[in-house]
Parts: C-alpha cells; sequence; structure tokens
C-alpha cells in the first residue's frame, strides 16, 4: 500500500493563510457589495454621523442654559444654514460674474488655439473648427452626465432627507441609541465597547473640527492671495478650496486648480503662475506645519493608509465618499485599536471564556 508522504510544515502554514485570506477577500467583497447596495441607507448614515460631532457642542450649550427641547432642532438649523450660505455664496458669485468668467475663457481658448498654431507645434485649425467642435463634443458630454444627474435627483433628495433627520435624532436622542447599541452587548465586555465608541467619537469630532481649522486657515490664505492679483471670483474660489480641503491629498489640488485656470483666463500665464505658487506654498504651508500640529493628537493614519482610503471611497460613493473615507477610516482604527488592548471576556456559561 502506497504510504502518502507528510505535508511539509511550511506548506502546510501557507495553505492555512491562503485560506484565511480567501476567507477574508470573500468577507471583503461581501461587505463592499452590501455598502453599495445600501449606499441609499449608508451614505446618509455616515454623513450624519460625520457631522454630528461638529453640531454637538451647539445643542450641549443650549441644554446647559436650560433649552433642552429645542437644543437639537437650533443646532440642526445652524449647521443647515452654514451649509446653505457656503452653496450660496460659490453659486451667486459665478452667476454674477458669467459673463465675465465666459468671456475670459472664450479669450484664453484662442490663445491656446494660437499657440497651438505657432512654432513649434505648427498645428493646423481651420478657423479653429476642429478646437471648437472638440469644445463642443466635451459640452456635449458634460450635459449629459448633467442630464444623468437630474435623473437621479430624485434619490439625491432621499438622501438628503434621511440624512438630516439621522442628524436630528443623533442630536436629540445620541446618548440613548449608544446606550441601547451598548446593551447589546454583555456586561462583562459593556465597558470595553464603552470606551472604544467614546474614544472613535473623540476621534471623529477632533477630525471634523481640526480639517474644518486647517481648511479655513487654506481658504483665507489663498483667497487673500488671489484677492491681491485680481483674481476674478477670489471669495467664490476661497470658499471652493475651503470645501475641496476637506477631501485630503486631491480636494485641495483639485479646488486649488480651477483658481489657478481662472486666474489664466482672466490674465494668462504670468498670473496663473503666481496663482499656483501661492497655493502650493499654502499647502506646503499646510503640509509641514498645520496638519501635524492640529490633528497629531486625534487622527494617527499613515499617509499610504489615507490615501487608499480615499481611493476606495471615491471608487465607492464618489466625491462624497472621497470625503468621507478618512473619517470612517479614523474611527474603524481606533475602535479596533481600543478593543484590541482590552480583554474579551465571554459571558457566564460560555465554554469559550477564561474561566471555561
Amino acid at each position: 500500500m502506497l504510504r502518502v508522504p507528510p505535508v511539509p510544515a511550511a506548506l502546510e502554514r501557507i495553505a492555512g493563510w491562503a485560506w484565511r485570506l480567501i476567507a477574508v477577500g470573500i468577507a471583503a467583497v461581501v461587505v463592499v457589495a452590501a455598502l453599495w447596495y445600501l449606499r441609499v441607507i449608508v451614505l446618509p448614515a455616515i454623513i450624519a454621523l460625520t457631522i454630528s460631532p461638529a453640531l454637538t457642542p451647539i445643542a450641549d450649550a443650549l441644554r446647559r442654559r436650560g433649552h433642552e427641547r429645542p437644543a437639537p432642532a437650533v443646532a440642526l438649523l445652524v449647521g443647515l444654514a452654514a451649509i446653505a450660505a457656503l452653496i450660496a455664496i460659490v453659486a451667486g458669485s459665478v452667476v454674477a460674474q458669467y459673463d465675465e468668467l465666459a468671456a475670459a475663457v472664450q479669450s484664453s481658448v484662442d490663445d491656446i488655439a494660437g499657440w497651438l498654431e505657432g512654432e513649434p507645434l505648427n498645428l493646423s485649425f481651420d478657423d479653429r473648427t476642429d478646437l471648437e467642435s472638440s469644445l463642443q463634443d466635451y459640452w456635449d458630454e458634460a450635459s449629459g452626465y448633467l442630464v444623468s444627474g437630474v435623473r437621479t435627483g430624485l434619490s439625491v433628495l432621499t438622501g438628503t432627507i434621511i440624512a438630516v433627520a439621522l442628524l436630528y435624532f443623533i442630536l436629540r436622542d445620541g446618548r440613548a441609541l449608544w446606550r441601547w447599541v451598548l446593551d447589546r452587548f454583555s456586561p462583562a465586555n459593556r465597558d470595553a465597547v464603552d470606551r472604544a465608541g467614546r474614544r472613535a467619537w473623540t476621534v471623529l469630532g477632533g477630525f471634523v473640527r481640526g480639517t474644518a481649522l486647517i481648511a479655513a486657515i487654506d481658504a483665507v490664505l489663498i483667497g487673500i492671495g488671489l484677492w491681491i492679483l485680481g483674481v476674478p471670483v477670489a471669495f467664490s474660489l476661497a470658499v471652493l478650496i475651503f470645501l475641496g480641503s476637506f477631501v485630503p491629498f486631491v480636494g485641495a489640488t483639485l479646488s486649488g486648480l480651477v483658481a489657478v485656470l481662472v486666474a489664466f483666463a482672466d490674465e494668462g500665464w504670468v498670473k496663473a503662475l503666481i496663482a499656483l505658487g501661492i497655493i502650493l506654498g499654502v499647502q506646503f504651508l499646510e503640509g509641514n506645519f498645520l496638519q501635524p500640529i492640529i490633528q497629531s493628537r486625534t487622527v494617527d493614519l499613515h499617509a499610504a493608509v489615507i490615501l487608499l482610503a480615499v481611493a476606495a471611497g471615491g471608487s465607492l460613493y464618489g466625491i462624497v465618499g472621497a470625503y468621507l473615507a478618512v473619517p470612517v477610516t479614523a474611527v474603524v482604527f481606533t475602535a479596533v485599536r481600543s478593543l484590541a488592548g482590552e480583554p474579551v471576556v465571554a459571558p457566564p456559561g460560555d465554554p469559550g471564556g477564561d474561566g471555561g
């Protein structure tokens, strides 16, 4: 009878880890698929949880002054008013100076076409028909995206309503909801879960406040520089940079690029390069001084982890997912790190417990 040789220990260990990795990969695929298919619910819930630390101090301050019942509603109205004001500032300024911007962009297109027709490229545009045709194609494509966005407006409205409602309930009953969550755990592990949740909440609040402060400093410094240069809609561009700074790495860069393009459309390469220098200088100041000082005590994530989180969030939920990726990742890492340092106690009678 043939005797099967024993499996080498190294191969057995590799096979064991391979099965574990396959199981983890399948679980990750299931989680990602669930997050995608349930995005109408998941995304508003995450948005509400992310915004709530910024509004909770307002509600708590009103409660301390004896205004228990109206506190969550007033805090929610303050948050909605701030968001509406930012959107109105950007939209109003752009609409007010739309003709000026359109003329500047058309002038820039003519300058670019003239540069392409000259030395050393010597490209030929028959009365710039090819260039205008390309621009028209891009506009038609953008219009198609706009129509598609209008068609999905109902789902966006639904998500907004859910997010606002959840935000109100968190501001009103957040502590009661957390106690309900804790009651789902055994008494032996309840304290550990409570500590992990409180640490995660602290990290989330620190991230939101720190990011808002950094974004405000970026917007003020860059806005002043653009205003001194005489760039059109400098204030609106500063607000756009403030909003973009909430997305690490790419947000501030893309919003700053918009400012550079507006500067180029207004005055050409010289002003655009100066605007680019201002933006890069402020970004250097933020990355090397502001961010380490403001957020080093709250969000302790490696830059590679942040980059991967932003990429994953953006692929799942677009620009909103890219914004939410870092706070969600920071909360998860904090909770896992806290729970990893806590002893897990099984309920009485469970054979998996320490005393079993």
